[in-house]
C-alpha cells in the first residue's frame, strides 16, 4: 500500500478546466468546438489522401468533442451544475 488516494472522475475534470475555461465557460466550450472540428476536417482530409495517419486526429477531435460536451455549461452532469 502507498497511502495515496485514487483519481475520480471529479479530479480528472477539474484539472481538464483550467482556470480561464472555468471563468469563462461558454468561450472554452466553442474553442473546444473549434478545435475539435479542425482536427475532424484535418484528419478526414489526411485520411482521403492516403495518410493513415490522420486516424490518430479523429480519434484527437472525438477526446476534444467528449471533453466539450462534459464540462459544457448547463449539462446537467456538469461541475458548475452540481449540488453541493
Amino acid at each position: 500500500m502507498t497511502g495515496v488516494a485514487g483519481t475520480s472522475e471529479g479530479d480528472i475534470k477539474m484539472y481538464a478546466a483550467r482556470s480561464w475555461g472555468s471563468r469563462h465557460r461558454y468561450a472554452y466550450t466553442g474553442v473546444r468546438v473549434a478545435a475539435g472540428s479542425w482536427n475532424l476536417v484535418l484528419g478526414i482530409l489526411l485520411l482521403s489522401h492516403g495518410y493513415r495517419w490522420g486516424s490518430a486526429l479523429l480519434a484527437v477531435s472525438a477526446l476534444i468533442f467528449w471533453a466539450a460536451y462534459s464540462l459544457a455549461p448547463g449539462k446537467s452532469g456538469s461541475r458548475s451544475n452540481r449540488q453541493s
